[in-house]
């Protein structure tokens, strides 16, 4: 646009920059004690990674990409339209600069392939409902040599049968007799690593923590 000056030659040399892979996220589900003692495990992961047969260049093994003979390499075209120059993506290589002549047999020449992965993740000891953990550069790959995206593997808790979690702190609720409500007592409770006992003070409400 406005002419052939710097613009246009700035434009002429522009070709399409490599452009991030997606973010990728997957959920985990894990049983209470895993999520507060923490625990390594494999997932597997379904994405777009580079061709591995082509190593992304989406050329036959043995060839490679070559200089687009439509806008010789700049990835636009130029168009004068009276007093304006416009500059559009090559319509042959869509911006890229260059071509495939022969393209992958296992991508066809898109350069990606989608294939399931199997990652190790740590999982940190006290996650809760929702927490993210982020692998960097484990997403879906880029395009045009652009870098990866991020895998987030997004924790899903399950139910105990007997607590219920608050942050750091545990519920639980436990029947109490009436007359160790009234008079008071002592109480055995369940704890994560076994039992303990507890004092009820006479005149106990139902619902008091």
């Amino acid at each position: 646009l406005f002419g052939r000056g710097a613009g246009g030659a700035a434009g002429g040399r522009a070709r399409r920059r490599g452009q991030r892979g997606a973010d990728v996220g997957v959920t985990l589900t894990l049983s209470f004690e895993d999520s507060l003692n923490g625990l390594t495990t494999k997932i597997p992961v379904e994405l777009e990674t580079a061709c591995s047969t082509c190593k992304g260049t989406g050329a036959e093994p043995g060839t490679k990409p070559v200089i687009c003979p439509e806008c010789r390499g700049r990835g636009v075209t130029s168009e004068d339209e009276g007093f304006f120059a416009f500059s559009r993506p090559c319509p042959r290589c869509h911006g890229n600069g260059t071509v495939v002549e022969k393209p992958c047999r296992t991508c066809h020449g898109s350069g990606r392939e989608r294939r399931t992965k199997r990652y190790t993740v740590k999982i940190p000891a006290g996650v809760d409902q929702d927490d993210r953990i982020r692998l960097t550069g484990e997403g879906e790959a880029g395009v045009n040599g652009g870098p990866s995206g991020d895998l987030y593997v997004v924790v899903n808790l399950k139910q105990h049968a007997v607590f219920q979690r608050d942050g750091a702190d545990l519920h639980c609720e436990m029947p109490v007799s009436f007359a160790t409500a009234a008079l008071g007592g002592d109480l055995e409770i369940p704890t994560l690593d076994g039992h303990a006992t507890i004092k009820v003070p006479p005149e106990t409400q139902t619902g008091q923590t």
